[in-house]
C-alpha cells in the first residue's frame, strides 16, 4: 500500500470522526430542553417502587454488636467487665492488697537454736497453692531457715528470724511491718497443763514425750556429696566442698560458660548469663541452667565472677546458707545451698 492510499485512509477516517462529534453536539443541543427539565417526585417514586427487590440471601456473618459484646464488654463468665475508676490528677493510686503470711503458710514446728540463730529452723505447711507448687513433688511440708525467702511470687518476703514465739518474717516493703507467725499450741497426752517447755529453779525442763521435738546428741547431717531436700535447696556435701575449693578455677572453665550480662534497655551490668553447663557437673548437680542470670547471693548484687567468688570467700566463715536469685526470661528463681554443718 502506498503513501498516497494512507494519506486517504486517513483523511476518511478524520471526516468519520468529525461527522460524528458534530452529529453528538447537535443532538445534544436539540434536547438540552428536556434534559434539564426536573422529574416529578411521582415519577421517581414509581420507578422506585416499580423495582423488585431481591431476596434476602442467608450469611454466616455475626453481628459486631454481639462480638463487640462478648469479646470486649464481658468477661469470661458473661458478666460486664468492671470499668476502671478514674484517678484525677495527683490522686495516688489505690493500695494493693497484701495477703498475710498466715494465709499463706501454716508453721507446724520450729526448732530455736539459741546459740546460733541461723541454724534455727520451722517447718510448715503451705496453704497458698502457688507456694505449695514450689515444694518438691511428694511432700507437703517445707523447712524455712532465716534470711530464706519464700517462692515466687512472694520472693519480696523473707524469714527475719525464728523466735521462741514464732517465725518473724520481713518485707521489701519499708512501710510494711513484721509479721510473726506462730506455731499451734502444744498439749500433751500426759498431762493438760504441760506446755512444750517449763522453766524450774535451775532453768528449762524439757519433758520427756515422744511426740516432742527434741534435741538429738548425734553428730550433725554431713553428707558427702550434694544433696537436694526441696525443690530450690540443697545441702552441699563434704566432699563436693572440698572439690569446690580444689578445683573450682578447674570447673569454672571445663563445666560452666558464663558472660557479663547487660540490661539491654539500660546498658547496665546486672549479672552473670550462664551459657553453658556441662551435664552431671557440679553446677549441673545444683539446678543451675542454660540461659539462666545470676543476679545476687545473699542480696548482694553480682557484677562479676570475681564478685561473686570474692564475697563467698569473705562470708564463709560468717554464713552457712547462701541464697542466690537467677532470672531467666522474665522469672526470678531463688535456690538455697547450705554449707556443711562445722
Amino acid at each position: 500500500m502506498n503513501i498516497q492510499r494512507w494519506k486517504g485512509l486517513i483523511w476518511l477516517g478524520s471526516a468519520a470522526v468529525g461527522a460524528f462529534l458534530a452529529f453528538y453536539v447537535s443532538d445534544f443541543l436539540r434536547k438540552k430542553e428536556g434534559l434539564a427539565k426536573e422529574i416529578p417526585d411521582q415519577e421517581l417514586t414509581a420507578v422506585l417502587d416499580g423495582v423488585k427487590r431481591p431476596p434476602e440471601q442467608k450469611t454466616d456473618v455475626i453481628d459486631y454488636t454481639a462480638i463487640k459484646h462478648v469479646f470486649h464488654e464481658a468477661d469470661w463468665t458473661g458478666k460486664e467487665r468492671a470499668k476502671p475508676v478514674a484517678q484525677t490528677d495527683g490522686e495516688k493510686p489505690p493500695p494493693v492488697v497484701k495477703k498475710p503470711v498466715s494465709e499463706l503458710l501454716k508453721v507446724l514446728a520450729i526448732k530455736v537454736d539459741l546459740g546460733k540463730p541461723e541454724r534455727s529452723v520451722a517447718y510448715v505447711k503451705y496453704v497458698d497453692t502457688k507456694l505449695s507448687a514450689s515444694v518438691q513433688a511428694g511432700a507437703s511440708e517445707a523447712i524455712l531457715r532465716p534470711e530464706q525467702r519464700l517462692a515466687s511470687p512472694y520472693q519480696d518476703i523473707r524469714v527475719e528470724a525464728i523466735t521462741g514465739d514464732g517465725v518473724v518474717f520481713a518485707f521489701d516493703e519499708a512501710e510494711r511491718p513484721n509479721e510473726t507467725v506462730e506455731p499451734p499450741a502444744y498439749t500433751s497426752a500426759v498431762r493438760g497443763d504441760l506446755g512444750i517447755v517449763m522453766v524450774g529453779p535451775e532453768g528449762a525442763i524439757m519433758p520427756l514425750l515422744q511426740r516432742q521435738i527434741e534435741d538429738s546428741p548425734a553428730a550433725p547431717w554431713r553428707p558427702e556429696e550434694l544433696t537436694q531436700l526441696h525443690k530450690n535447696e540443697w545441702q552441699v556435701g563434704t566432699g563436693t566442698l572440698e572439690a569446690l575449693d580444689r578445683d573450682y578455677s578447674r570447673i569454672l572453665s571445663r563445666d560452666i560458660q558464663y558472660s557479663t550480662y547487660k540490661n539491654p534497655r539500660t546498658g547496665a551490668t546486672e549479672g552473670i548469663k550462664i551459657n553453658y553447663i556441662a551435664p552431671n557437673s557440679i553446677p549441673a548437680q545444683a539446678g543451675l541452667s542454660e540461659g539462666e542470670v545470676l543476679k545476687s547471693i545473699n542480696g548482694h548484687k553480682v557484677t562479676s565472677v570475681n564478685d561473686a567468688i570474692a564475697f563467698v570467700k569473705a562470708s564463709a566463715n560468717t554464713t552457712d546458707t547462701w541464697t542466690a536469685v537467677f532470672e531467666k526470661q522474665g522469672r526470678e528463681v531463688t535456690r538455697t545451698y547450705h554449707s556443711p554443718p562445722r
